[in-house]
C-alpha cells in the first residue's frame, strides 16, 4: 500500500510470525503467512485512517491464498536466501522490500502494457 513505510510493515510482519514456529514452516508458507500478514497491516492502517474507526485485536494471521501472485515473489525471496539462520526482524525487513520491489516491477510492466495497448503495438 502506498505510503506505508516498510519498516513498520516489516514489524507488523514481524509481530504476526513471533508467536509461529515460523522456522519449521515450508518456504511456501512462510511467503503465504508474510503476504498475508502485510495485507493485514494495510488494511489495518487504511480502517485507523478513518474517522471514529475502531480497528480492534486481531488472532494469528490466516495464510493468504497459495495462488495468490506475491506468494510465488516470497518464496523466490526466501530460495535466494539461508533464511532459517535468519532473525525474525532482519527476515521480515527483506522480505518486505523483495515483496516491495516485485509490486513496483509489476505495476511498472502493467503501465507498459497498457501503453502499447493504447498506442496500437
Amino acid at each position: 500500500m502506498a505510503g506505508c513505510p516498510a519498516d513498520a510493515r516489516a514489524a507488523a510482519v514481524a509481530d504476526a510470525l513471533a508467536p509461529c514456529p515460523w522456522r519449521e514452516f515450508t518456504d511456501r508458507m512462510l511467503a503465504r503467512r508474510v503476504v498475508a500478514a502485510v495485507d493485514r497491516h494495510d488494511l489495518t492502517v487504511f480502517v485507523a485512517g478513518e474517522p471514529g474507526a475502531d480497528v480492534g485485536d486481531f488472532g494469528p494471521v490466516d495464510p493468504a491464498d497459495p495462488g495468490d501472485g506475491r506468494v510465488e515473489a516470497v518464496v523466490r525471496a526466501l530460495d535466494q536466501r539461508r533464511w532459517r539462520g535468519s532473525s525474525l526482524d532482519r527476515l521480515c525487513a527483506e522480505l518486505v522490500a523483495s515483496l516491495e520491489s516485485w509490486q513496483t516491477a509489476r505495476d511498472s510492466f502493467d503501465e507498459e502494457d497498457l501503453r502499447r495497448l493504447l498506442e496500437g503495438r
